[in-house]
């Protein structure tokens, strides 16, 4: 059986067609990009000193939920347009690197880190290393799950976002808290970043489900500090401090259960 080429009007259709989706499917790899373009304008505000050093953690905070909502959309574009592949992969971890790594790294140095000495320098080291560490067994992970699998429901180690969000809220609501606390904290948070412990991933869920809690915890906390600012900080960090501890927890839960039987 022959197949009739298109021709006129149909050609012209399916040319334009054809056109619109080699375009869309540059729109993961984009987003990825302005997750990296905004992840490094924070990190020159955090280190720049080119605005008020109390203004510039809301400021950083700003611009990574713009790097947030752009790494939550690429990979949903990327499954909508069947364009995953291996670069954008990298890419992607490359960008939360900078964005969730070096970033919040550079804040928490600004406001407390460089007045904690040689335990300031770990703390930024515990932060930048384990989510590059983080990110990496991810890559590797996603490389050797079955492509037709159902989707992950649990992740291995604290996500990279998390800590970001707690750093980011402890400085924007400067909280009252020792350098050298916020040098064991970071510590810490890397530590949870490594680990083998299983934390539940929204990364395929609705979008309400990951932004609706996010907004009522900093409505909760500019109601709580009266400061839309600190408020919203106290919020994320709060937030975030919960998600962190909930699988440490659940892990104890689990050992406690398993000795009483």
């Amino acid at each position: 059986m022959t197949t009739m080429p298109l021709q006129g009007p149909q050609q012209t259709g399916w040319r334009r067609h054809h056109e619109w989706l080699c375009l869309a499917r540059l729109l993961p790899n984009a987003l990825t990009l302005g997750n990296l373009a905004l992840g490094s304008a924070a990190l020159g505000v955090a280190l720049g000193g080119a605005v008020d050093a109390r203004s510039a953690p809301l400021i950083v905070l700003s611009l990574l939920a713009g790097a947030l909502a752009c790494d939550l959309l690429d990979g949903r574009a990327a499954r909508a347009f069947h364009s995953a592949n291996a670069f954008g992969v990298e890419l992607d971890s490359l960008a939360d690197v900078v964005s969730f790594g070096l970033a919040p790294a550079a804040v928490l140095w600004s406001w407390k880190l460089d007045r904690a000495g040689a335990l300031g320098l770990c703390g930024v080291a515990a932060i930048v290393l384990a989510a590059a560490t983080r990110l990496a067994r991810f890559n590797v992970t996603a490389l050797l799950a079955p492509t037709d699998g159902a989707p992950a429901t649990r992740s291995v180690g604290l996500p990279v976002t998390i800590p970001a969000a707690i750093a980011l809220g402890a400085a924007t609501s400067d909280l009252a808290v020792s350098p050298r606390a916020v040098a064991i904290g970071a510590v810490v948070l890397g530590a949870l970043m490594v680990s083998r412990l299983g934390y539940r991933t929204f990364k395929r869920r609705s979008l309400v489900v990951i932004v609706l809690p996010a907004l009522l915890a900093m409505g909760l906390g500019v109601l709580a500090l009266g400061e839309p600012g600190p408020g919203i900080g106290l919020g994320l960090f709060a937030l975030g401090t919960a998600y962190a501890l909930s699988a440490p927890l659940s892990a104890l839960r689990r050992a406690g259960q398993a000795r009483s039987r």
